[in-house]
C-alpha cells in the first residue's frame, strides 16, 4: 500500500493498537489482565510490575511513528518500505493480547514470535531509510525501544508457557533461579549484538530496565541477581565497546 492510502492504513491499525491495550487493562479482556495471566504462572524470569511501565513510552512511540508518516510531507513512496512491517506489528500485537489473555499461552507463544519477527523487519526498514529531520526520534528511537522490549518479552512469554506446560524448573538440571539467569545472559547477548552492530544504545538501555525489573521481582534470589549483574555488565561493556568503533553499515 502507497502514498495516502499507507498513511491512513497505519494510523488506523496504531489508534487499533492503543484503544485495545487500553481495554485490556480497562474492562480487562476476558475478566483477565495480562498480570493476572502472568501471576497465574509464576517464573523467575518475569519482571516486577513496575517495570511494565515502559509500555506508556512505547506507545508514545508508536503514535509519534504513526503521525509522523501520516504528515502530508510523507505521502511520497519513501516510506512505503515501512507499511507492512508497521501493520503487521500493530495487528499482530493486538493477537497476542486476544491469545494471552483468553489462556492460549502456546498460540500466544506463536503470536509473539511473530511479532518478534515484524519488528525485526521493520528495524531492518527503518535502519536502511537514509536518515533525514527528525526521523531519529520519530521512526529509528521507537522501533527500537519496542523490539528492545519485545525481545525480552518473548523470552518471558516462552517461559510462561513452559510454566504452563508443567515445566516449573530449567532445563539441564538447574533450578528455576539459575535457568532464570541464563535466560537473561541470553537477552544480554542480543543486546551486545545490537549495540556493536548497529550502536543501538536505545535497544541496550531497554534491556537493563528489563534487567533491573527481574531483579527487583525478586531481590533475595542470589541466582538471579548474579544473573543480573553479569547481564548488565556485558550490556554496559558491550555499549563502551560500541563508542569505540564506527557504526556498520546494513
Amino acid at each position: 500500500m502507497t502514498g495516502l492510502s499507507r498513511q491512513v492504513t497505519l494510523l488506523a491499525a496504531t489508534v487499533l493498537t492503543l484503544v485495545m491495550n487500553s481495554l485490556s487493562n480497562a474492562l480487562p479482556l476476558f475478566g483477565r489482565s495480562n498480570a493476572d495471566v502472568s501471576d497465574a504462572l509464576p517464573n523467575a524470569f518475569t519482571p516486577a510490575g513496575l517495570t511494565f511501565a515502559i509500555w506508556g513510552v512505547i506507545f508514545l512511540g508508536l503514535l509519534a511513528f504513526a503521525v509522523y508518516q501520516a504528515l502530508p510531507a510523507q505521502r511520497g513512496p519513501r516510506l512505503d518500505r515501512l507499511f507492512w512491517p508497521f501493520l503487521l506489528s500493530n495487528l499482530l500485537n493486538v493477537g497476542w493480547l486476544l491469545a494471552f489473555q483468553s489462556l492460549n499461552i502456546g498460540l500466544s507463544v506463536l503470536v509473539m514470535l511473530g511479532l518478534l519477527g515484524s519488528l525485526i523487519w521493520l528495524y531492518l526498514e527503518v535502519r536502511g531509510l537514509p536518515p533525514q529531520g527528525a526521523e531519529g526520534l520519530t521512526l529509528r528511537l521507537p522501533t527500537s525501544l519496542y523490539l528492545g522490549w519485545i525481545s525480552v518479552a518473548t523470552i518471558a512469554n516462552v517461559t510462561a508457557w513452559l510454566v504452563s506446560r508443567g515445566v516449573t524448573a530449567g532445563l539441564a538440571g538447574l533450578s528455576a533461579p539459575a535457568w532464570s539467569a541464563v535466560l537473561l545472559l541470553v537477552a544480554a547477548g542480543l543486546g551486545a549484538f545490537f549495540l556493536v552492530r548497529f550502536r543501538d544504545y536505545a535497544y541496550g538501555a531497554v534491556l537493563l530496565w528489563a534487567f533491573y525489573g527481574v531483579y527487583a521481582a525478586r531481590p533475595d534470589v542470589t541466582a538471579v541477581a548474579l544473573g543480573v549483574a553479569a547481564s548488565a555488565a556485558l550490556v554496559v561493556l558491550s555499549a563502551v565497546a560500541a563508542t569505540r568503533r564506527p557504526q556498520a553499515a546494513l
